[in-house]
């Protein structure tokens, strides 16, 4: 009852400092998993709120649009197996794209009601990173093994696909920050995003939309809506540009071949765990600027970041960090 008596104070005070001067505010999403967000903001419109837009790990977006009214706005973000702390106050979202006029009477228009996160606006302008808000909840994700399917939009990895024994039945496989996701689906024509699945190779940068059924730390179940390609990014090129073997420098018995998104490590011919991996403009918890190479153990849950410092056709220069140990990898011989 409060919080229904205290929020028309609370948007009403947003009115009261004018919009001039006000610097520009980013969102940035200094995690290492995608984000979808969703910003509140108040125009000549009154309320409306904008989402869900995808912030890759290390992109920054425009918290408002020009012509925002008031030093206050709201913005909630949203990832698999993530709780986002709010500040109760609450406005209206739908799943997908979406611009709702108002934070009233959600329900009976048909919209879910979340709470968002407040955010001042100021003359300096300022970053807002994620990790302030939106933290990994390992307990939270078993909830969609439940039944409570969550819905799930991302840029992803195609990492391929494989025929099941179940005639006519494959199974594919993508990667997402720090995540892999499966997907099954029969193999012919009568499944159109299948069939476009099995022509691709491992590596492709697409866009997925589907139904999250379970996730437990780096793996999830998806049930898939829609598949589409992207346009490759930086990120994506760099990726591409490290397929294949690498042998270290200082020690040649220490080698790693990265497939897709997956990066599988050997010493002396001893393979160890496979890691999933991702190049992205930053890691959490470093507070350097340039491009890096984040690498997830998938069993253990463990993750390691690298600062790239160069990359060529034959030689991979990675900074291992906090350390700063510097790492020279190159292509073996006739690779």
């Amino acid at each position: 009852m409060a919080l229904m008596y205290w929020l028309p104070l609370l948007l009403t005070a947003a009115l009261t400092v004018p919009q001039a001067g006000f610097a520009a505010v980013s969102i940035c999403n200094d995690t290492s998993e995608l984000h979808n967000l969703a910003v509140s903001s108040r125009g000549d419109e009154g309320w409306v709120t904008n989402g869900w837009h995808p912030l890759r790990p290390g992109d920054c977006r425009a918290a408002v649009p020009e012509g925002h009214q008031g030093k206050y706005f709201y913005y909630r973000a949203e990832s698999p197996g993530h709780r986002f702390r709010d500040d109760g106050i609450r406005f209206c979202t739908a799943s997908g794209g979406f611009r709702i006029k108002g934070n009233k009477k959600c329900a009976s228009r048909g919209y879910a009601k979340q709470g968002f996160a407040k955010a001042r606006v100021d003359a300096e302008g300022h970053k807002i990173l994620l990790s302030t808000r939106s933290q990994r909840n390992a307990a939270a994700l078993p909830e969609a093994a439940a039944g409570a399917h969550q819905a799930y939009a991302a840029e992803v990895v195609f990492q391929g696909c494989a025929q099941l024994r179940a005639e006519g039945r494959v199974r594919c496989r993508f990667v997402a920050g720090g995540m892999e996701l499966s997907t099954e689906g029969g193999s012919g024509f009568a499944t159109p995003q299948f069939a476009y699945l099995q022509g691709l190779q491992s590596g492709a940068p697409l866009f997925v939309d589907g139904l999250l059924t379970s996730a437990l730390d780096a793996y999830g179940e998806l049930v898939l809506r829609s598949v589409a390609p992207r346009q490759p990014n930086r990120f994506d090129r760099m990726l591409q540009q490290m397929q294949g073997e690498w042998s270290s420098a200082q020690d040649p018995q220490d080698r790693f071949v990265i497939s897709g998104s997956v990066r599988q490590s050997s010493y002396q011919g001893s393979r160890m765990p496979p890691e999933l991996v991702s190049v992205q403009g930053s890691c959490r918890g470093v507070e350097q600027s340039g491009d890096f190479l984040m690498a997830w153990d998938r069993e253990r849950g463990t993750s390691l970041c690298y600062r790239i410092q160069a990359l060529t056709a034959e030689e991979l220069a990675l900074v291992y960090l906090p350390r700063g140990t510097r790492l020279i990898y190159r292509r073996p011989k006739g690779s």
